[in-house]
């Protein structure tokens, strides 16, 4: 016998408001939180090694241990699997031009085999299966970004995930502000509750298929502009405005034409990203005395009338393009970086999902056709 079907009213596009399960890796209740820990003090002084740590174990590692967890993963970003790093050479050969999330998404599938991931396993394999993936997702990029380039795969830095993928992306030794602000974006990336990418991993768990797979098809809803997509969407509205004396008029083009504007607004934070308060005013002193503050004022101006005129407010995704165009890193990785912080949030739901699991099949409410009756082929 069939469920019943909800009444129309019970109806909500996107499953907007719809609590459809429990987790204790992350709160949005008044404070965006990890494992109870609100996320101000998490971005201003924890790195990423100690944020992804906490998501996985639900402990702040004790000095010990986070020396052992960086070690193992800076170890699996070192020692990325030589036939999945040929495949890509050969994927990079045959098209250089191919977007770094496909790559991502590639390389993890290839993971997946020749990891020989076919069902989950103990809770202590699936924590080994997600330290790894977390340096080897940063592996990836890095070795995509060298092959497609024509260049050979450089060596992984022998330093924290975040200096370490900074270096190999922008072939440059960072700063050390640098390399913090970078980590913050990552931490503040890191974990977002049950958003599309993370319920898409969730939902692919419960069906009892494998880490990789999950993480997998998190990559592929990732990769949409309404998600993952809209920080590199970010720069190019920011470059396509170009001045302060354009903003407005721009802007009330796109009002006019009822067009998105990206990196304002949220499904959630309905006053506002606290996130992106915490990072905005980072990537101002960032920037400080140099080019960049241009930038910023445009910024500045766009963030007043969005606000005025529609109350809208930014959301990551706006400083977080700011930040990166800053630190000299091409749009195209964008979202890629997205995708290596939040391969921490993404196999901590995983593991959670798989802990305590039911199938997620939810209904859905039929709106095509009346019943009709079938006809042969001579009749139609």
């Amino acid at each position: 016998m069939s469920a019943p079907v909800p009444p129309a009213s019970d109806f909500a596009r996107g499953l907007a408001g719809v609590v459809a399960g429990r987790t204790a890796i992350c709160s949005l209740d008044g404070d965006l939180r990890y494992r109870g820990y609100a996320i101000g003090p998490l971005a201003e002084a924890a790195d990423f090694e100690d944020v992804a740590f906490l998501l996985l174990h639900g402990e702040l590692p004790t000095a010990a241990e986070r020396g052992a967890f960086a070690g193992r993963i800076a170890a699996a970003a070192r020692d990325l699997d030589p036939a999945v790093v040929e495949a890509l050479r050969l994927l990079a050969a045959r098209a250089p031009g191919a977007a770094p999330m496909d790559a991502l998404r590639t390389g993890v599938s290839m993971l997946g085999q020749v990891e020989l991931d076919l069902l989950p396993g103990p809770r202590a394999a699936l924590l080994g299966q997600a330290e790894r993936l977390l340096g080897q997702v940063a592996a990836i990029l890095a070795a995509w970004l060298d092959l497609s380039a024509g260049r050979p795969v450089g060596a992984w830095p022998d330093r924290p995930l975040a200096g370490a993928l900074l270096e190999r992306l922008t072939c440059r030794r960072p700063t050390v502000e640098e390399e913090a602000i970078f980590g913050t974006t990552l931490v503040l990336y890191a974990e977002h509750e049950f958003n599309a990418s993370t319920f898409t991993a969730r939902t692919v768990a419960s069906t009892g298929s494998d880490m990789h797979s999950s993480v997998v098809a998190a990559i592929g809803a990732l990769k949409g502009p309404l998600h993952g997509g809209a920080n590199e969407q970010v720069l190019e509205n920011l470059a396509a405005i170009g001045s302060i004396d354009r903003a407005i008029p721009w802007l009330e083009e796109r009002f006019a034409t009822r067009q998105v504007v990206m990196g304002f607004g949220h499904r959630v934070y309905k006053d506002g990203d606290v996130r992106a308060r915490l990072l905005g005013g980072m990537c101002r002193r960032l920037v400080a005395g140099t080019p960049g503050e241009a930038l910023e004022d445009l910024a500045d101006t766009v963030e007043r009338t969005m606000l005025e005129r529609k109350g809208l407010r930014p959301n990551l995704d706006w400083p977080a393009a700011r930040v990166y165009h800053a630190l000299g890193l091409p749009m195209s990785v964008f979202t890629p970086i997205f995708v290596v912080a939040r391969t921490a949030g993404w196999t901590a739901h995983v593991i959670e999902q798989i802990g305590d699991n039911r199938i997620i099949r939810p209904l859905s409410q039929y709106c095509g056709p009346a019943p009709r009756e079938w006809k042969p082929v001579a009749e139609r």
